[in-house]
Parts: C-alpha cells; sequence; structure tokens
C-alpha cells in the first residue's frame, strides 16, 4: 500500500498529461496501389520464367497439378469452385496469379467488381476460348476460323448479327415439335423405370439423347430418333451419342491439365479429335443437303428475309444470310459438345433441386395444370409465358448450378477494382457461381427458393444486384442460344411435372467441372405417375 502512496503521488507530481486528439492510420494519398501489390500465391512466382514453355493453365481454368500445390493436396479439382473459393478466402477478393502465357490473371467475385469489368468492355469483349477446339478447327480441319465461341472481335460481331436473330426465332417456330419431342421423352421415361419407379443409373446418357434430338429438330428440322430404340436411323443416333460424349470427356481432360498437345499428339487428343471428326462428317453431311435443299428451290426476290426463312430450320436460315459453311461447322460442333451438354446438365439440376423441394415441386404442379390441364395438350409459347414461377424454378436453379460456373474478359482498357490499378491486357475470371451464392446478395443463398424472383421489390436490391446472377454470361458475349435453352428446360420439366411426382432417395447430388457443371452422381430419379397414384 505505502509504495501504491507513493507513485500516485509520483504521477500527481511530476507528469503532466496532456489530451492530444488521437487521428486514425490513414492513407492521405487515395490513389490506386499498383498492380503488383494484388495478393496472390507467392509459389507462383518462382515458377513464371517456365510458364512461357510448359503452359500450367488453360485459357478457361486451373489444372489439377497446380491447385494441389497451392493448397497442398487438400482439394480435388472436380469440387468445382472450391479451389478458387479457397483462393479468395486466403488472399481476399481480388486475387492475382502471375501470368500464364503472358499476361497476369486476376480473380473477382463481388458483384460491384464484375459490374466494373463489364461495363468498360468494348462493343467487341474478347473472352476466353477454347484452346483444344480452336486448335482442332485450325489445325487439325483447317477451317478459315477457330470456331464461334472461340472468334473475336469483328469477326465475332459479324458472325453474331447474322445468326441472332434467326436463333430466337427458330426456337418459337418449332415449339411444338420441341413439344412433342419431351413427349418422346416421358414415354422413354416409362419405359426405362423399374417397378420402383425408379430410372437406371444410366439417365444421364437418356437426357442426352433428347438434347440430341432437340437439337436435330431445330438445326435440321429433323426427327432422328434418338429417344426410340427401334429407330431406323439407330446406328447413326448410337454414333453420335458416343462420339458427344466422348469428346466432352477428352476435351475437359485436354484443356484443364498439362496442354502437352501443344507440343506433340497425346492419346487424349487422339480420342478427343476422332470422336470430333465423326460429329464434323454428320455436321458436314447435313450442311450439304441444306445447300443442295436452297439451290433447287427457287425464291421469289421480293420476298422478304423474314418471309423467306419463315418455318426453315436453323441451318437453312443461316445458308440464306450468307453465313460461310466452316463458320457453320464450327458452330454446330461447338453447340452439339458445349451447348448440348450444359443444357442436359442444367436440366438435371432443375429436375434434382425440385425433388428435394417437394413443395416447390407442388406449387409447379399447381401452376402447370392452372395454364395447361389436360396432359394430352400441346405446350404453346403463350402457356410458358403465363408460368412465372416455372420460370423462377429454373432461375433458381441457374442461380446454385449455372452451365458455366466462370466468365472471363481480357480488359481492353486499365480500371481500377477495389483500389489497386488493372492494366490493359489483364486477363479477369469472373467467379460468377460463387457470386450467386453470397449471403451478402441472397438471404438464405444455399437454399433452393424459387420464390426469391418473384414479385421482387426494386428498393430491396441495389444497383449491382443484376451483376450478383450471369448464368448466360452478359452483353455481346451472352449466349447465343439462350433462348433455345431456356424454352428446352421448360417444356420439358413442364411436361415431367405435369405427369409424375418426382423423387430422389440418395445422397446429395453435388456438381464437378467438365467444362460446364455436371452432377458428381447417377440420376437415379424416381418418376411416380401422378394417374396410377390417383
Amino acid at each position: 500500500m505505502p509504495l501504491l502512496e507513493t507513485c500516485s503521488e509520483i504521477a500527481a507530481e511530476h507528469f503532466d498529461i496532456s489530451v492530444t486528439k488521437v487521428v486514425p492510420h490513414a492513407r492521405a494519398d487515395r490513389s490506386p496501389l499498383p498492380f503488383e501489390e494484388i495478393p496472390g500465391p507467392a509459389i507462383l512466382k518462382l515458377w513464371e520464367k517456365y510458364w512461357r514453355y510448359v503452359p500450367l493453365l488453360g485459357t478457361q481454368l486451373f489444372c489439377r497439378l497446380l491447385i494441389n500445390k497451392l493448397t497442398q493436396g487438400r482439394l480435388f479439382w472436380n469440387r468445382n469452385v472450391t479451389p478458387i473459393k479457397y483462393l479468395f478466402d486466403e488472399y481476399g477478393c481480388v486475387v492475382r496469379i502471375n501470368g500464364p502465357l503472358v499476361n497476369d490473371i486476376v480473380m473477382i467475385h463481388r458483384p460491384e467488381h464484375i459490374a466494373q469489368v463489364l461495363e468498360q468492355e468494348s462493343e467487341s469483349p474478347v473472352r476466353s476460348g477454347i484452346d483444344i477446339l480452336q486448335h482442332y478447327h485450325l489445325n487439325h480441319r483447317k477451317y478459315r476460323s477457330a470456331g464461334a465461341f472461340s472468334l473475336q472481335g469483328s469477326e465475332w460481331l459479324e458472325v453474331k448479327e447474322k445468326i441472332d436473330q434467326p436463333f430466337n426465332d427458330t426456337v418459337w417456330d418449332y415449339v411444338e415439335k420441341l413439344d412433342a419431342v419431351c413427349g418422346e421423352f416421358i414415354n422413354r421415361i416409362r419405359e426405362i423405370c423399374n417397378r420402383q419407379d425408379e430410372v437406371p443409373a444410366t439417365f444421364h446418357r437418356d437426357l442426352t439423347a433428347w438434347g440430341m434430338e432437340c437439337f436435330y429438330v431445330t438445326m435440321f428440322n429433323k426427327h432422328l430418333g434418338f429417344l426410340d430404340s427401334t429407330s431406323r436411323s439407330v446406328d447413326e443416333t448410337t454414333k453420335v451419342i458416343n462420339a458427344l460424349i466422348t469428346a466432352h470427356t477428352y476435351m475437359s481432360r485436354c484443356e484443364t491439365g498439362f496442354q502437352v498437345w501443344r507440343f506433340f499428339e497425346t492419346p487424349f487428343v487422339r480420342r478427343l479429335f476422332v470422336a470430333c471428326d465423326t460429329l464434323n462428317e454428320i455436321i458436314g453431311k447435313y450442311i450439304r443437303r441444306a445447300q443442295n435443299r436452297l439451290q433447287a428451290v427457287t425464291v421469289p426476290e421480293q420476298k422478304k428475309p423474314a418471309e423467306e426463312e419463315k418455318g426453315l430450320p436453323l441451318l437453312e436460315r443461316m445458308l440464306t444470310r450468307r453465313v460461310h459453311a466452316d463458320d457453320i461447322s464450327t458452330l454446330l460442333m461447338d453447340m452439339m459438345i458445349l451447348g448440348v451438354q450444359a443444357v442436359v446438365n442444367c436440366e438435371a439440376f432443375l429436375i434434382y433441386f425440385l425433388t428435394k423441394n417437394p413443395r416447390a415441386q407442388k406449387q409447379l404442379y399447381d401452376e402447370i395444370i392452372s395454364v395447361s390441364p389436360k396432359i394430352s395438350s400441346t405446350l404453346t409459347k403463350e402457356n410458358l409465358k403465363n408460368m412465372p414461377y416455372l420460370r423462377a424454378c429454373m432461375k433458381e436453379s441457374l442461380r446454385l448450378r449455372p452451365a458455366f460456373p466462370y466468365l472471363t474478359r481480357l480488359l481492353s482498357s486499365p480500371i481500377t477494382l477495389h483500389g489497386y490499378t488493372i492494366p490493359k491486357g489483364t486477363f479477369v475470371i469472373m467467379a460468377n457461381q460463387i457470386t450467386s451464392q453470397r449471403e451478402q446478395l441472397f438471404e438464405d443463398s444455399e437454399k433452393y427458393r424459387p420464390e426469391r424472383w418473384l414479385n421482387q421489390d426494386e428498393h430491396a436490391y441495389n444497383f449491382y444486384q443484376a451483376y450478383s446472377c450471369l448464368p448466360f454470361g452478359y452483353g455481346a458475349r451472352s449466349c447465343l442460344g439462350r433462348n433455345m435453352a431456356e424454352t428446352q428446360m421448360m417444356l420439358l420439366i413442364t411436361r415431367l411435372v405435369r405427369e409424375f411426382t418426382i423423387e430422389y432417395d440418395y445422397t446429395d447430388i453435388q456438381s464437378r467441372f467438365l467444362m460446364v457443371n455436371v452432377p458428381n452422381r447417377p440420376l437415379r430419379f424416381r418418376f411416380v405417375d401422378r394417374k396410377m397414384r390417383k
């Protein structure tokens, strides 16, 4: 106690404590930080000088070896967005990866940052292509262009201008035929279900057959019989499905691993090219037939293009608009390998989410029978427009499992993101799937809630909400086949829910990345006939 008293006297007598204002440490200079200060995995800086010889990154994503190096083997690539999410959790909302090939990569996932990138893009924005398909078109087939998916600049705009309108018009002209294909798929389900009303583990192949039949109908006005085992064209249907599955598998393996095929032909590349040659041969056959058919038909000069194209399949509409045969061939190839697979897998996830949310399935059923009560009735364009909950169910599924979990751009001008200067020519990966599952943007973001898309309060969403869910991309480089994909998905799910109660009794289905999001488990759904249940 005496010691404390002494200290108190000393403090009072000998220390004059002045009161000063505390100024927080703030940077007076608010100029953007240099690009080199963006955080990222330091290990890649040691590898940078080797990347010009051994490209460790495809233009789309990281290879498995690289991810294991960064995460000490704790993560696997087929968990899809998990490795990228790990980098965001480790380094922040803007991550820099030191230079593959030429320029560095910057990864972002916040909607305000995505908005800055997309709003600064030019009239002809540049995105990543698929290197191996580009190599196939240019070097193996010796075509004049790399394909619609890989075209850039004025070449892309020229093709887009010619085919954009035909894409939108054709799908509405063929709604009834597409609905008939969905009816065939219903019959196919009844054929393959076992005594427990469950489809086999190979159901994904049947979905692929449905996707290809829709493709043939809209592109060639051809009903080939992918869903009919007794079809006269069974040889072609089997050949196409096998080639499509093989091409999709080996394209993913060539694109996301060590790209050794740049130096010599690998076994994976040979298998991919054989499958692509099969598809190319079939596409070429239909192009030649369409050219001969158009040459044999005399069209009066006074007819307008819209009248001339009415009723024509998409292939012939593109030919009438003077799209080069090589460009059509590469476009149809990309649509087969990427577009059909994207629609098929998005439909698979939509069915799955409805099985896991029976209340949503019941509400959708009620809406469907209110608009189209007769099972035998054909669905129309007006039917689809009068079912807002149907569209909400589809949008919510695409929010959780978009076909492509990433958007890419090559910056055409320097911008500032999160206080950092990003120079022109930087390759930006926008993790769209991570963005659309942020709790800050969507309440209960991991839950399937179609209601969130109905009666949206404009004041509840900020300016950047429009950039929080972009399953079909954005702007000039958005998906050409969006309208076609949405229509096919809505037609099939309407048919399925109207005729069946769909159930799923196994472990949860997640996604893995094979150039598009695909289910990681067999689709062993139960389709209980509503007639039988009544």
